[in-house]
């Protein structure tokens, strides 16, 4: 029987530092334009933050299942807290060293890579296989109501104290997370978890791998089939977050001529799709299996896309942008759930790594393109390619016979759950 009693508490120590996360990430950028007006340094500081998911994810896959995972998620707050200090303070000079802030954002980045791998490969162990998607969704709504807050936080402090008093409330929202972690019982690394057969009889319970295996993560996501078109949904999802931000603010200011505060009000509405979301729907198909389930959320996705390249008021685009977001949090719980339920237990962290390098480039590809294809063609015609794009990746999931399983059944599918049993705290 599993400990679900820590849940609360991890829930509460991930959305406290998503909190910090997005307050810190409104605020750096300005800060440094204000401060130097050099829009080079503040892309050279994001992009520094995002390099470590390219750079460094398969070797810090492969850590994070061979250590206990408790105990790196504490570890990565404790080492962004000190790091985010270190931060304040630079942001504090006088004169701002490019050098240093482009060396604390990359070993920031490093720290976010080692908390969110660890935490994805955690959670199968605090909950088990048949509340994965309950606990996801969860975590969604926490993640959406962080960000909903973050920038709004950001500008009160802002206006009130400095952005080193910023970046300190972001070390303050580590450390509060890394007290919340300590309090949650620990997993074992390098469990085994119980075979499953394919629908061709093979076995594939997986034998302990090891430690030169860093590319099992990898390996599992090109054969496996459950694990293929689960990433062919994870990529149109990224696709779409990358450029929607982009293409939406380009209908409203170019093609509906919306005033600054209706353009604030209309990617309001994402979070408030991304909250319905996690406080109705998902508990009720929770049951549901999990490809068709995403096959329609991306389905919807692309719908609305096609609805919101076809609309010419503000009223119309605010509900479409929260239909449209209620359906991307849908995808986002199903796939995250459908991916920790049918792992291995010992390759969760370096298939969690695998994911997050294709995921990021696909986002970093969409943003770039789906700005150039603006820039190209124009708002309206980026939507419904975007709309084509998901139509295409919808197909598969909702026709394969191998992702008609139902996420709280557990014949024939692997408990990960069973084999990362939680310690005694």
């Amino acid at each position: 029987m599993k400990n679900t009693k820590g849940l609360g508490r991890f829930v509460t120590a991930r959305t406290v530092s998503i909190l910090g996360d997005r307050l810190a990430e409104t605020v750096l950028p300005i800060v440094i334009l204000l401060a130097t007006g050099d829009a080079l340094l503040a892309g050279l500081v994001t992009a520094a933050n995002v390099a470590p998911t390219f750079l460094l994810s398969l070797p810090i896959g492969q850590w994070v299942d061979l250590r206990e995972r408790r105990r790196l998620m504490i570890s990565a707050d404790l080492w962004r807290a000190v790091l985010s200090v270190g931060l304040a303070v630079a942001l504090f000079a006088p004169n701002l060293s490019t050098l240093i802030l482009v060396l604390i954002s990359f070993l920031l980045g490093c720290g976010d890579v080692l908390f969110n791998v660890s935490a994805q490969s955690y959670l199968p162990a605090l909950v088990p296989s048949t509340r994965i998607m309950r606990a996801n969704t969860v975590l969604e709504t926490g993640d959406a109501a962080a960000t909903l807050a973050g920038p709004a936080v950001a500008g009160a402090v802002l206006a009130r104290f400095s952005g080193s008093a910023a970046i300190a409330m972001n070390a303050a929202s580590f450390l509060a997370s890394a007290l919340l972690l300590l309090r949650l019982p620990a997993s074992r690394p390098g469990q085994v978890t119980v075979a499953r057969e394919t629908e061709t009889g093979e076995d594939t319970a997986p034998q302990r791998l090891g430690r030169t295996e860093m590319l099992a993560g990898v390996k599992l996501l090109i054969k496996d089939p459950t694990q293929r078109l689960l990433q062919i949904g994870s990529a149109y999802l990224y696709l779409a977050a990358g450029a929607a931000g982009i293409t939406i603010i380009s209908l409203a200011v170019q093609e509906l001529h919306l005033s600054k505060f209706q353009v604030g009000l209309l990617l309001s509405a994402a979070g408030i799709g991304g909250l319905t979301v996690g406080l109705l729907v998902a508990r009720v198909v929770e049951r549901a299996t999990w490809g068709p389930l995403l096959g329609m959320s991306l389905l919807g996705i692309a719908l609305t896309c096609v609805w919101l390249a076809v609309t010419g008021s503000f009223g119309g685009a605010f509900v479409v942008v929260l239909l449209m977001d209620g359906c991307s949090a849908l995808a986002f719980i199903t796939a995250g759930s459908a991916r920790q339920i049918f792992t291995p237990a010992d390759r969760l962290g370096r298939l969690a790594a695998a994911t997050g390098i294709v995921n990021g480039a696909v986002r970093t590809l969409g943003a770039a393109g789906g700005g150039a294809f603006v820039l190209a063609f124009g708002a309206r015609k980026a939507l419904l390619a975007l709309g084509i794009c998901g139509i295409l990746a919808a197909t598969p999931l909702l026709l394969a016979r191998v992702a008609r399983v139902s996420m709280n059944s557990t014949n024939g599918t692997p408990e990960p759950a069973e084999a990362a049993p939680s310690a005694s705290h």
